[in-house]
């Protein structure tokens, strides 16, 4: 028919597939959608920055084939991040269930390093994150940002947890973002023990990054595994991120990483026109 209408040529050259995927969703919980980029040849960091600015989603996910293993990138609307979970999990998710990757183990070359990440039992998927050590610090870190706080740790020069009476409490926290530039960390959380079905339940917040309160952080887990640990005595936990969308998370401590598994699903895949 195109020929009739004195079309030449058709263009059926595509862009970069792209993935939205909700990362750590659970019966109720909707998750943090992370965008998964799938790149045939590299790209300038500027084209990067300005693909995660238009996707306006926490997270950008941008992945290539590199020998045996696989490059991976993160990019908020605003910058390029040294970690993020959510969208390491989505990269999983995509790679192993949309693609059909035959891979039992997936190697990632990133900003921190080497990362694994892997299929397991119940449709679950599991990522090995880099372990933080934690420290007290004194309450006053914080500035009252949360109100009243129990305890204050530090994990590094990255992340700040402090801990709320309950849940009730964690709920109810009603933050302003530009006090939260005063708090020494990229990431700072609001932790309390228990929580529906969880050992603990989390709301972070990273303004530094670019975001206000984030869906669910996966590498929240990095620094809170350790702190459950030390607290408990128990090398796992599981975690809800009482936030709009919710999500539920689980751990398992090593001595140098931390395995954090969750569920995924795409909501929508495609192609980028660039």
């Amino acid at each position: 028919m195109w020929q009739s209408l004195r079309v030449e040529s058709v263009d059926v050259t595509f862009g970069p597939r792209l993935w939205w995927v909700d990362a750590f969703i659970g019966e109720h919980e909707y998750g943090n959608p992370a965008v998964v980029i799938l790149l045939e040849r590299p790209l300038p960091d500027d084209e990067l920055q300005q693909i995660a600015h238009e996707m306006g989603v926490s997270e950008t996910a941008f992945v290539r084939r590199a020998g045996d293993q696989w490059s991976l990138r993160w990019f908020t609307p605003t910058t390029e991040v040294d970690l993020c979970g959510h969208a390491t999990l989505a990269t999983i998710h995509v790679l192993a269930r949309e693609l059909g990757v035959p891979s039992g183990e997936f190697y990632f070359q990133t900003r921190s390093g080497v990362l694994s990440g892997r299929a397991l039992r119940d449709g679950l998927l599991g990522m090995d994150l880099p372990r933080s050590f934690v420290e007290p610090v004194g309450v006053d870190v914080v500035n009252g940002v949360f109100g009243d706080v129990r305890e204050v740790y530090q994990a590094g020069a990255q992340s700040v947890i402090a801990v709320v009476e309950d849940y009730a409490a964690l709920c109810a926290l009603n933050v302003n973002p530009i006090d939260l530039f005063f708090v020494p960390g990229a990431l700072v959380m609001a932790v309390c023990e228990g929580g529906p079905g969880v050992d603990v339940s989390i709301r972070v917040f990273a303004p530094r990054l670019g975001l206000g309160e984030d869906h669910v952080t996966g590498s929240a887990l990095c620094a809170l595994a350790p702190w459950w640990v030390e607290r408990s005595g128990s090398p796992t936990l599981s975690v809800r991120q009482a936030s709009a969308r919710g999500g539920i998370m689980h751990a398992r401590l090593f001595e140098r990483n931390v395995e954090v598994a969750g569920l995924a699903r795409t909501f929508f895949g495609g192609e980028l026109r660039i």
